[in-house]
């Protein structure tokens, strides 16, 4: 029996597929497995697993044979996202030209492009943006590919997510910007990027710190040169205990962002 199951619903195929065994894999399918069989627990198909672990040839042969392509884990996860996130080029291009949904979100709301963005693949990101993936899709908590491409430090996808039309301002439920992230994080090329797409130099988050509160805290002399260039509020005062840029970079050592903000009054 081609479809014989482990007692968690595995069969031959899906075990195949996963381990990436092509030959096998077109042996069992012209012996009319089922495609489609999943794991009892997590809804897991053979094409998932293909997918999950970068093996094109097979996501292919799985495709044509009917495989269902915008199959989820129970998490909500599809096999494109997994392709997506790992880094797997090719796979993500056999899933786009069989029609995956580009737009289907995991449980906590996060799409294909907002784990290749966060992950930094460019290409999966450049390709998923062309098949119509919407640039502004947020997670529970209100985060952005945009401020996930910002915060872990992946300049040309932030370009080529501002190309696309992305909210340079769109906050996070603790308000924090792709730029509050950027700064915090010191990732000067981006945040230059965010200031030519005319980010907003004082958003807050909800504790009334600023990106400038952020890069004084942190030492990053260079975004701070940045921010006061683009006129951000050099006095701005946590909400909690009114401490500001200067107080906080005193008290952290960091004598060149308390010379820069000595310089423009603070």
């Amino acid at each position: 029996d081609v479809n014989v199951k482990q007692t968690d619903g595995r069969t031959a195929l899906w075990q195949a597929a996963q381990n990436g065994h092509l030959e096998i894999v077109k042996l069992l399918l012209e012996s009319k497995a089922d495609v489609n069989a999943a794991h009892k627990t997590d809804g897991v198909t053979s094409l998932w697993m293909a997918a999950h672990k970068g093996h094109t040839d097979i996501v292919k042969l799985l495709l044509e044979s009917k495989a269902d392509v915008n199959v989820k884990h129970t998490n909500g996860r599809t096999a494109l996202m997994q392709a997506a996130q790992n880094g797997h080029t090719d796979t993500v291009k056999a899933l786009l030209e069989s029609k995956a949904d580009v737009n289907v979100k995991h449980t906590d709301g996060r799409t294909a492009l907002y784990m290749a963005a966060a992950k930094g693949h460019t290409e999966n990101v450049r390709m998923l943006l062309g098949s119509k993936a919407d640039v502004n899709t947020e997670d529970t908590d209100g985060v952005t590919a945009l401020m996930m491409a910002a915060q872990e430090g992946h300049t040309e996808i932030v370009k080529a997510l501002l190309e696309s039309k992305a909210d340079v301002n769109a906050e996070n439920t603790d308000g924090r910007t792709a730029l509050w992230m950027a700064a915090a994080m010191g990732h000067t090329e981006i945040v230059k990027a965010l200031l030519k797409s005319k980010a907003d130099v004082n958003a807050e988050n909800t504790d009334g710190r600023t990106a400038l509160w952020m890069a004084a805290q942190n030492g990053h002399t260079e975004i701070v040169k940045l921010l006061l260039k683009a006129k951000a509020d050099v006095n701005v005062a946590r909400k909690t205990d009114g401490v500001t840029p200067l107080y906080v970079a005193s008290q952290n050592g960091h004598s060149e962002v308390v010379k820069l903000l000595l310089e423009s009054k603070a």
